[in-house]
């Protein structure tokens, strides 16, 4: 490694200064990434920390070696001869408490100064000195932050691609910008969500925008909004909601929860809804989902409550009850959030997870609309939790969790078969994200790029976009910040809700905030002409109205899992040059299918359907 090829973290010379205003400014070191860091090593390799280490030594097992080679089984570094005995006990002190045992070693070659190494240990960079053919402790660098402030496992996923392909680049920018914001109108009352809803089965998506005071439904096709709930005949008053097909007519319904009563809403033939006659008397209600229940035409609901939840099937004589027997677990475990439906431990069939305040209930599903009693699971809400999304930030294929909330943000990582861990202070400019309260969190791919990023609601400050750098890091966006070019309002410091889609259809995910006064804002991002999509949702013959799991891979890696249903925006899956896709998914006791999409100039519909079904 020349002295001029090195990065000069690895040289330990002056500090980085971004010298450009971009989305790598600051903590973000456009000009070495873990892409240069893998190319300009001579030596990689996996360890593991051993408890043979002591106050006075650092050990670790190499578990692996990914890139040239190493005569020894194990590493040892001398914590003695340090000008910073502090950092060296401190280095000591997180390989012991590593949660994965993990760590990474990267060596450059020899310089007029000797060798240089560097350990990455649980989100922390430390820098070795080469002495008489062992190592020693030099330093904690904050200055490697700036090539990856992430986790270790998440790096060692990143050594590989580097390693299987030099060229790959780890994203140091978003590269996109918004082109404008259009306001829809203006919304009366307690606001409870916005969502997408793909109303007319198209794959473009109208808002809808839930409140107390009188629902409304928005369009946002060519970049103008219309409000078209009058057009429709909407008359409901949601404080909780669910959009499927309902009564087995082809047609999205909307369940509608006033505070009081659960109304069905039917959307007839001739484009408007009517409130169906049996509205049932429901006293509590913290969230509504629609599923299946093993009833052809006959989806059920999942109504979330602050203790057990309840599933109804409607209909005249419908009657909730709890969708398993036995005592609720929960009682100890503080105030209960709505509850998230999907496929968490990938078999296929929808399971439960209920947030509470200090810990969460994981309910197993064992076929459609039938689950296994709670087990404790560690996702946690806080005492006030925010509007939550799903994603696949670690890019293995199962979702993830992530509820803002009052107190702090929090990422609930899948580790499968029902486990969840808390890995959001390893989520790069997140975790350093000095905004503690947040409202909703929206996740999306904002830049085409095949990555799912994600937005940050507060309730008084404006909205942050964080574009994925992959594999669960995350830089803040400064090229779509919200606050540039009058994309909002002076008094656009607060919002009570939003949600991510592409609600224009030019292929592009676009932004829409409601404020604390009402006011809905569509934010449009600007196109770049070389935008490439696939859109993948259920069928309307699927006989399905789900949730269903689906996941998307470039070549044999996996770049994300969406969870849809019928009637929701579609899984929204990209790359950023032309290739081939890979799609997955899975129905309840189906196997696996896929089918291969090549993204180039037009955008690529997928309707999923179980298989064996006739077309």
């Amino acid at each position: 490694m020349t002295r001029s090829a090195m990065p000069m973290g690895f040289l330990l010379v002056a500090a980085f200064v971004c010298a450009v205003v971009t989305d790598a400014c600051a903590l973000i070191n456009p000009k070495f990434t873990p892409a240069h860091l893998v190319n300009q090593s001579v030596v990689i390799a996996q360890l593991k920390p051993l408890p043979e280490s002591d106050g006075g030594k650092l050990v670790l097992s190499v578990e692996g070696v990914l890139k040239g080679s190493l005569n020894s089984k194990t590493i040892e570094v001398d914590l003695t001869a340090t000008a910073y005995p502090d950092q060296a006990r401190f280095a000591s002190n997180v390989a012991k408490e590593s949660a994965d045992k993990l760590a990474m070693l990267f060596i450059g070659e020899d310089t007029d100064e000797g060798k240089k190494a560097y350990i990455h240990i649980e989100g922390k960079w430390f820098v070795l000195a080469d002495n008489n053919d062992a190592w020693k402790f030099e330093q904690v660098s904050t200055l490697m932050l700036s090539t990856w402030n992430g986790g270790t496992d998440m790096l060692l996923n990143w050594v590989k691609c580097v390693i299987e392909d030099p060229a790959a680049e780890v994203p140091v920018r978003t590269g996109v910008t918004w082109a404008r914001s259009v306001p829809p109108g203006k919304v009366a009352g307690k606001i409870a969500a916005a969502v997408p809803v793909d109303l007319k089965g198209t794959g473009v998506p109208l808002l809808f925008v839930a409140s107390d005071a009188g629902d409304k439904l928005f369009s946002c096709v060519d970049g103008k909004a219309e409000d078209l709930t009058a057009q429709y005949k909407l008359q409901s008053k949601s404080m909780a909601f669910a959009w499927s097909d309902l009564n087995g007519d082809g047609k999205l319904d909307l369940a509608s929860w006033d505070g009081k009563v659960l109304t069905l809403y039917t959307l007839g033939a001739d484009g408007t809804f009517t409130g169906a006659a049996g509205a049932k008397a429901l006293a509590e209600c913290i969230g509504l989902t629609a599923l299946d229940v093993g009833v052809a035409g006959k989806p059920g609901l999942l109504v979330s409550t602050s203790s057990s939840p309840l599933l109804l099937i409607p209909g005249v004589d419908a009657t909730a009850r709890t969708i398993v027997e036995g005592e609720w677990t929960g009682k100890k475990l503080g105030r209960a959030t709505a509850c998230l439906l999907a496929d968490f431990d990938g078999d296929g069939l929808p399971d439960v997870v209920q947030p509470l305040a200090t810990g969460g209930l994981f309910y197993k599903g064992t076929g459609p609309g039938s689950f296994a009693p709670p087990v404790a699971c560690s996702v946690a809400a806080g005492e006030k939790g925010g509007r939550p999304c799903l994603g696949d930030w670690n890019q293995d294929g199962l979702l993830d969790i992530l509820i803002p909330g009052n107190d702090k943000c929090r990422l609930w990582e899948n580790r499968g078969n029902g486990a969840f861990m808390d890995m959001v202070m390893l989520t790069g400019e997140i975790s350093t994200n000095p905004k503690g309260s947040s409202v909703a969190a929206c996740c999306g791919d904002l830049n085409n790029d095949g990555r799912q990023d994600l937005v940050m609601l507060y309730p008084d400050a404006a909205p942050q976009v964080f574009f994925s750098r992959g594999y669960r890091c995350f830089g803040l966006s400064t090229s779509m910040d919200l606050l540039k070019g009058s994309l909002l309002p002076s008094n656009a410091n607060g919002q009570v809700a939003g949600c991510v889609a592409d609600f224009t259809g030019d292929g592009a995910q676009d932004l829409v905030v409601v404020l604390n006064d009402g006011q809905c804002l569509l934010v449009v991002r600007a196109g770049t002409g070389e935008d490439r999509y696939a859109r993948a949702m259920i069928s309307p013959k699927s006989g399905s109205v789900g949730p269903v799991r689906v996941w998307a891979m470039i070549d044999n890696r996996v770049m994300g899992a969406w969870n849809i249903a019928a009637g929701s925006a579609p899984a929204f899956m990209c790359r950023p040059d032309a290739g081939p896709l890979k799609i997955k998914w899975r129905f309840p006791g189906q196997p696996e299918q896929s089918r291969d999409v090549v993204l180039e100039g037009k955008p690529v519909d997928v309707l999923l359907e179980p298989s064996g079904m006739k077309k």
